[in-house]
């Protein structure tokens, strides 16, 4: 009746052992990998004819790059950045808000930015999110 078990057991445990061989696999939640999921549909256009094009990791932060094809740091309006600073966190929280991967790298503790680059390369301005923001159409 002992052999009959163990027959009967080893059977079941090899099958046991293989179901777990078929569940995806969750990716890392962090900036690097996020990055590179969003890299590979860059470059793309924004707003205003400005164009997304880099998303990469820089330690704790996954950072857009948003180019200003049209314009050089010398001729943009300085006295515009603080305006410009605060519609843009809006509509970098309205992106997490409807972005489940941006929202989980909130809650554990990343940042997210987009910094505005003029057609040198040059920073204009940074915008940056650390905390979860309040998406109350979406909860």
């Amino acid at each position: 009746m002992c052999r009959a078990f163990v027959r009967m057991a080893a059977p079941a445990a090899f099958v046991a052992a293989l179901a777990g061989c078929g569940k995806p696999v969750t990716p890392p939640i962090d900036p690097q990998h996020v990055a590179a999921k969003i890299q590979s549909t860059l470059p793309k256009p924004y707003v205003d004819g400005l164009v997304i094009q880099r998303a990469h990791a820089q330690g704790k932060r996954l950072v857009f790059d948003l180019r200003i094809p049209y314009a050089s740091i010398d001729t943009i309006d300085l006295t515009k950045l603080p305006a410009m600073h605060q519609q843009e966190l809006v509509a970098l929280n309205n992106a997490i808000c409807h972005d489940p991967d941006l929202e989980h790298l909130l809650e554990r503790h990343y940042e997210i930015s987009r910094r505005f680059l003029d057609r040198n390369g040059k920073q204009v301005i940074e915008v940056v999110a650390s905390n979860a923001p309040y998406c109350p159409t979406l909860r």
